[in-house]
């Protein structure tokens, strides 16, 4: 049937394009109001003592390994005990023994905020990207379209068994605007490290070789919604860097990430080498710095940032995707730094963990294996292992954000941010490696079961989450609005 309506370049119509937005929506299953699903959310999900049983626990943590039919005690959001048969009277108790236990994955890298434009960008090169997203599309976005989502762009991870992100928040157009994203992840019950960024209404005045200082409002922030730092969400810098800005702003923005005493990360590498290079001529290189993606960074540079305890947060979907060049990732390992996985932009990539820690190892190893591919000779052995790419995903982005003593591990006294995942669906039965079974085999539907600070969010793979099932709705029309205002679409 003939339409005249207009077409995006895929060949849909604009106005079928806008109306997809509730299928992004379906995987996100919530518990209906008033249920017996949510009332049982309400008891084991606030429950002083919860122990997960007789489950294959995957620790992270080498002084423990992996644990077969084992238990896990967690006790006023801690976790408490590990080990076989353990006891506990009056604790809620999750039944894991078809489960394979994990530490919630940790996202050292995300735009939360895009999740209202979902799939926009998949045929956006990185250029392409900062002119439409960063110079249009951004700058149409009001504080409720910034709650919406940043909300379900935290409920994703959630549903996909990250507990733990670094929001790289570069629409900060006003105190308002901020003030509801850390609304949003407040109300998603997600741990966060919250990079407070840039206003997104003017691309060219922040992120072309960008005199403009960070915004000063960032200290008002500090004050009323970060007053302590051992809180479920945690505040960073998310700084231009010298891709982006002159010396003198990033002398500047450095200098105010650490008089308020919090990290700051940056893009970096993505367009060229040489700003690793910079920030050592300023004398500005430390632990505190996170480096986001580093493709077109030097040897030397990578070890500058080994050296100094930086780390690199790598994005391999999107930097494949959009012209940046090759994940990092060995780079990265041979220079000393943390290396850690995040999804970036929901906008044009899966927004899950699973796929961006595959997407990691697997590439690697393709590059690793290539020269010997060249030769005319057979791989023998492979460079990284299942084990090497888990631990990426969860404990080395732990310590990128500087949070490897509260989570990223299954740890006795850590935070209980864990993760159950069926191993008895069909793609996942039967195990006869766990830690193989997470990296290659399992995925988002899989996740049955997920604890922050050791609340469940998530059980028998419903969330448990009001606000999201009374908004999702709305997240969909604001993502339609935004488009539309936008123009980018036309």
């Amino acid at each position: 049937m003939h339409s005249d309506e207009p077409r995006t370049d895929s060949g849909v119509s604009r106005r079928s394009y806008l109306g997809l937005g509730g299928s992004a929506l379906a995987a996100l299953s919530f518990a209906p109001a008033g249920s017996a699903t949510e009332d049982e959310a309400g008891t084991e999900g606030t429950a002083d003592r919860i122990l997960i049983q007789n489950g294959t626990i995957v620790t992270v943590d080498p002084d423990y390994g992996v644990l077969e039919n084992a238990d896990l005690l967690v006790e006023d959001g801690r976790i408490e005990e590990i080990g076989h048969d353990l006891e506990a009277p009056a604790a809620a108790t999750i039944d894991a023994s078809d489960a394979i236990v994990t530490p919630g994955f940790v996202n050292s890298h995300l735009h939360t905020w895009q999740a209202g434009v979902r799939g926009v960008a998949g045929d956006w090169s990185f250029m392409e990207y900062l002119d439409l997203m960063l110079g249009q599309v951004s700058a149409q976005y009001t504080p409720d379209d910034v709650y919406l989502g940043n909300l379900f762009g935290a409920l994703e991870q959630l549903n996909a068994g990250a507990t733990t992100i670094l929001d790289w928040f570069h629409v900060a157009n006003s105190p308002g605007h901020t003030n509801r994203a850390v609304d949003a992840l407040e109300d998603a019950g997600i741990r966060a490290v919250f990079g407070h960024g840039t206003p997104g209404d003017d691309s060219d005045l922040w992120w072309e070789e960008s005199t403009e200082p960070h915004p000063d409002d960032v200290r008002r922030l500090a004050e009323e919604r970060f007053p302590t730092d051992d809180g479920l969400l945690t505040l960073a810098l998310g700084i231009r860097g010298p891709d982006y800005s002159t010396d003198e702003v990033v002398e500047h923005d450095i200098e105010l990430a650490r008089e308020l005493g919090v990290p700051a990360s940056m893009h970096i590498g993505s367009l060229g080498p040489g700003g690793v290079e910079t920030l050592e001529e300023l004398d500005l290189l430390g632990d505190d710095l996170n480096y986001v993606h580093g493709n077109r960074l030097t040897e030397e540079e990578f070890e500058l940032i080994g050296e100094s305890g930086g780390s690199v947060s790598i994005t391999p979907e999107v930097e494949m995707q959009m012209g940046m060049g090759m994940p990092p990732l060995r780079e990265t390992i041979e220079g000393g730094a943390i290396p850690s996985i995040g999804v970036d932009i929901v906008s044009n990539v899966s927004g899950d963990m699973f796929t961006q820690t595959r997407f990691a190892l697997q590439t690697q190893r393709a590059l690793d294996n290539q020269p010997t591919v060249e030769a005319g000779e057979q791989v023998m052995d492979l460079s990284l292992t299942a084990r090497d790419a888990l631990e990426f995903a969860t404990i080395e982005g732990a310590r990128a954000l500087g949070l490897e003593d509260e989570v990223g591990s299954l740890t006795p006294g850590k935070r209980a941010d864990v993760a159950l995942i069926q191993a008895d669906d069909v793609n996942t039965t039967p195990v006869h490696d766990p830690i193989e079974t997470v990296v290659f085999q399992a995925g988002v539907g899989n996740v049955d079961t997920v604890l922050v600070d050791g609340t469940v969010v998530k059980r028998d793979g419903v969330l448990y989450n009001p606000a999201g099932r009374r908004h999702q709705h709305r997240l969909v029309r604001s993502g339609r609005r935004v488009l539309e205002r936008s123009g980018v679409l036309d």
